[in-house]
């Protein structure tokens, strides 16, 4: 094998590896941050539900066509992203939790409590709030058994699992049952490269691009630059495509962090200039 060919069929999916398992990871750090302070913020989880499609079809993609480099950049993601969608759904929940109840003190004490509920730490507990014992039950909060983020974890697993199914169960080759993987698994990982995307109009709306996760990006960057080589020096279409589109996407956010960059450190120094004015009027008074 040549020095080419070393490096492009052995370095870069080793280094793709390497680095689709730090892209995975990037989102930790900042779930632990939202969990401790119950709220996820800024922070978008939708593209956790696209990496377990993602990272489920690639494995069944590795079965298929037996490629080690496949398996080991994918199987960790997808073990990780069943913790990453779990934590979500559970923030999502605790803060409609939080609207719902903040929502029944305020009508039962006419908004007099309504400062004292901001936080999950100050939330009343279920058995002692005043609409129990009013009567009303608990059962009356009428809160809906999904968060939008388990909707979309569910749209992924059943489109996969239509996938996974056909393609075991129904007469073809090998071969065929690569492709149909292949391309079922290239529209999910077009996604979940552009799902930060899905608050562009955020970004444009309130000139902040918080929304796009940094570290994630640059592992994104970094990944799919790595597998597209790959992809390109053994002439498979399935991984070089989708690697291509999340390598222009991940430029696209880039374009959008660097864009909106300077807003955000204005808008930093804008409210730090007038949290030191209130204080200093505050002072004067």
């Amino acid at each position: 094998m040549s020095a080419a060919g070393i490096f492009t069929e052995l370095i870069c999916p080793s280094l793709g590896t390497i680095m689709a398992s730090a892209m995975f990871a990037a989102p930790i750090t900042s779930l632990r941050k939202a969990l401790s302070r119950g709220s996820l913020g800024d922070l978008n989880p939708t593209p956790w539900a696209f990496m377990t499609g993602n990272c489920l079809g690639w494995v069944s993609y590795s079965f298929v066509t037996q490629n080690l480099f496949v398996l080991a950049s994918n199987l960790p993601g997808l073990i990780l992203s069943v913790w990453l969608n779990i934590g979500a759904a559970k923030l999502q929940y605790l803060e409609r939790y939080e609207t719902v109840v903040k929502a029944k003190y305020d009508d039962h004490s006419g908004g007099e409590n309504s400062s004292s509920i901001n936080s999950s730490s100050a939330l009343p507990p279920p058995s002692s709030s005043p609409y129990e014992e009013s009567g009303e039950g608990r059962n009356d909060l009428h809160l809906p058994s999904a968060t939008r983020h388990e909707h979309w974890v569910i749209r992924v697993l059943i489109i996969w699992g239509i996938t996974l199914s056909i393609t075991v169960f129904a007469p073809m080759t090998n071969d065929q049952q690569a492709d149909i993987i292949g391309i079922v698994v290239n529209m999910n990982l077009i996604v979940f490269y552009g799902a930060p995307l899905s608050t562009i109009v955020q970004v444009f709306k309130t000139r902040s691009s918080a929304s796009i996760h940094r570290k994630t990006l640059v592992m994104g960057i970094l990944n799919s630059f790595f597998w597209l080589v790959y992809g390109l020096a053994i002439l498979d279409m399935v991984i070089f495509v989708p690697n291509f589109c999340g390598f222009i996407l991940s430029i696209v956010q880039v374009a959008l962090c660097l864009v909106f960059s300077e807003e955000i450190e204005m808008s930093d120094e804008f409210v730090e200039r007038s949290s030191a004015s209130l204080n200093e009027s505050d002072a004067g008074e």
